[in-house]
């Protein structure tokens, strides 16, 4: 056990700012398709040229160490100060910051991109995959951190031994300590697999209500309710940290899977979105302006080096 519990520490150690690592990603993304119904399951599908939700749900984190897609690192967190709203911290923030973006603002662009009828199908799956990733990101309490200390990147915590921060624990460590009965040995494809069912079980009498998806903005504010005990208690053993929170975790996890899959529905079978969420899109307007205007799910061209002319 203390072999796997290494090797999975030390796989993770690389993924800072990775929210959920991939396990939580593609397992929210599992239960999102374990959820929809057969044929938007099939459009998606065709959306995604055979992909799977799972296969695509960590793209958003790969694509953004090329050239062409760095700017996209602003659109997987949101940060706020303790006891400000959404939209008071974006009143808050000077410009120049509002124009990097953020991830409520790049799930707007992303299904402006959906629906436009001049987005190519390459733009059109990854709005898909920008989505299905964006919606986790937002899920994870520490990514949507405190601003001081970069979502708790900049807090180191001892775990297990090795050196890692509190961002990284809420990634993937609590996930892989809580569940290790069940996770310790197994291949990638079968931890997605139970973990899945274990959340779907876990959670089968959760009452699913409209209010549930009606505002980007309850999904961080949802986040940030366990943030100050994540810091608060940082200084627990790490079986006690994971005790604590571990309830918190799959509940995020679960809740992302029930929005990726509502949001798909929704879009894909063109249908409109509820108006507490134009209200919403109306207020950042109001607030930052136009945000289409800054924030794209396009690539941008890699600047070039003028060539130098070499003497003779």
């Amino acid at each position: 056990m203390k072999n796997f519990m290494f090797c999975i520490l030390t796989l993770f150690l690389g993924q800072q700012g990775f929210a959920w690592g991939t396990l939580g990603h593609k397992t929210s993304a599992q239960i999102a398709w374990t959820l929809l119904d057969k044929n938007t399951r099939a459009k998606v599908q065709e959306i995604l040229k055979n992909q799977t939700l799972p296969e695509i749900s960590t793209w958003a984190d790969a694509t953004r160490a090329l050239p062409e897609w760095k700017f996209t690192v602003w659109y997987h967190f949101e940060k706020a100060p303790d006891n400000y709203t959404y939209l008071d911290n974006l009143k808050r923030q000077d410009d120049k910051y509002n124009k990097l973006g953020g991830v409520i603002e790049a799930m707007y662009i992303a299904e402006d991109m959906y629906k436009n009828r001049n987005s190519t199908a390459e733009e059109r799956e990854n709005a898909i995959k920008f989505l299905v990733h964006f919606i986790g990101d937002i899920h994870q309490p520490l990514h949507t951190g405190r601003v001081e200390d970069n979502s708790g990147n900049k807090i180191p915590v001892k775990w297990l031994g090795l050196d890692v921060n509190l961002h990284q624990v809420w990634d993937s460590q609590m996930i892989y300590l809580g569940h290790k009965d069940f996770l310790a040995g197994e291949t990638e494809i079968d931890q997605v697999q139970k973990y899945t069912d274990y959340l779907l079980t876990k959670f089968k009498d959760f009452e699913v209500t409209p209010d549930l998806f009606l505002r980007y903005d309850d999904w961080m504010h949802e986040s940030m309710v366990p943030r100050a005990d994540a810091y608060n208690f940082k200084d627990e053993s790490e079986q006690n940290y994971t005790n604590r929170f571990l309830d918190i975790v799959d509940l995020r996890i679960y809740l992302a899977g029930l929005r990726i899959a509502n949001t798909l529905s929704r879009i894909v079978n063109q249908q409109p979105p509820p108006r507490p969420l134009d209200q919403l899109r109306d207020a950042i307007v109001k607030i930052v302006g136009n945000f289409s205007e800054f924030v794209s799910l396009k690539p941008r061209p890699i600047p070039t080096t003028p060539t130098v002319p070499q003497p003779l």
